[in-house]
């Protein structure tokens, strides 16, 4: 089909690991990565959550002190585009970069001085937030919780300069930047696209947000970042499109919990380092279903 495109590196950052062999096994044999998470004790849902153990940054990291202004997404979806870009020889100014991520991540007590300082009798009060309260407010916080520099840090870190758009939002976000993707290679507006979704759920902020929503389930956090090209090209691992029909029923949500914007393009990265076919679909509410068939290099 018109807009078929090809699977030339993946790369995921997950709680059971980013080494694809040992994750495809680990998922098959129902190998949970949850455990208590000691900021969650108090919550009346549990403590339970797949956290990711500290990303190793080294390798894509251009400059050390840029993770101080790195949210955790940004550094779970680094940990993702990293090995996905090896083996490219597409001219990195025309790679395109398309990520999905979560809400703006809540704050967890940055900007506590600033806003005692700009309380009066218990209520804000504008003329100290305008004075003594922006005089308190951390001056790179907005650099932590903006969606969009998880783009950036990819973007900057890896050199590319081509097309991008980040998508921020529920889970269907990753989904929704991995068809945008799809689209911008196979009409062959850039030569290669990095596509993926990253988000972390774990931190009492975002575990508290998710209880206030209703949602269900142990949280987790994780990235999966997908290296697309031009049908036929050399080293295809496996051929996507466009389908939001079906879905085939995946089994591996539970074991690693709630992955939040990053579970749709997990799932499509698992199915191509597996090896397997099959069809990743996702609705947002009061949005229509975004979907991605995967076909595998043997079916292809």
């Amino acid at each position: 089909t018109m807009t078929a495109v090809a699977v030339l590196g993946v790369g995921v950052c997950c709680p059971l690991g980013s080494d694809l062999a040992q994750l495809v096994a680990a998922l098959d044999a129902g190998t949970s990565a949850l455990a208590p998470h000691p900021p969650l004790a108090n919550l009346p849902t549990g403590d339970l959550a797949g956290v990711v153990a500290k990303p190793d940054l080294k390798p894509w990291l251009r400059r050390r002190k840029d993770r101080k202004i790195m949210a955790r997404a940004s550094e779970l979806a680094l940990a993702a585009a990293g090995p996905a870009s090896v083996g490219s020889t597409a001219p990195v100014a025309d790679i395109g970069v398309f990520i999905g991520v979560g809400r703006e991540r809540p704050d967890d007590g940055d900007s506590e001085a600033a806003l005692a300082a700009s309380a009066l009798n218990g209520r804000l009060d504008d003329d100290l937030l305008a004075g003594p309260g922006r005089d308190r407010y951390p001056p790179l916080l907005p650099l932590k919780t903006l969606p969009n520099m998880v783009l950036a840090h990819i973007s900057i870190n890896l050199g590319y300069m081509g097309e991008n758009g980040a998508w921020a939002g529920e889970g269907a976000a990753g989904l929704r930047a991995l068809v945008a993707a799809v689209q911008a290679v196979s009409e062959g507006r850039c030569p290669e696209a990095m596509a993926g979704g990253a988000d972390s759920l774990v931190g009492l902020g975002n575990a508290r947000d998710r209880l206030r929503m209703g949602a269900s389930g142990p949280p987790g956090e994780g990235a999966a970042v997908l290296r697309l090209g031009p049908l036929g090209s050399p080293g295809t691992l496996a051929v996507l499109d466009i389908d939001p029909g079906a879905a085939t029923d995946l089994q591996w949500r539970p074991l690693l919990g709630d992955l939040g914007a990053a579970a749709g393009v997990f799932e499509v990265a698992i199915l191509v380092a597996s090896g397997r076919s099959g069809r990743v679909v996702l609705a947002d509410p009061g949005e229509p279903p975004v979907g991605i068939a995967v076909r595998s290099a043997e079916a292809c």
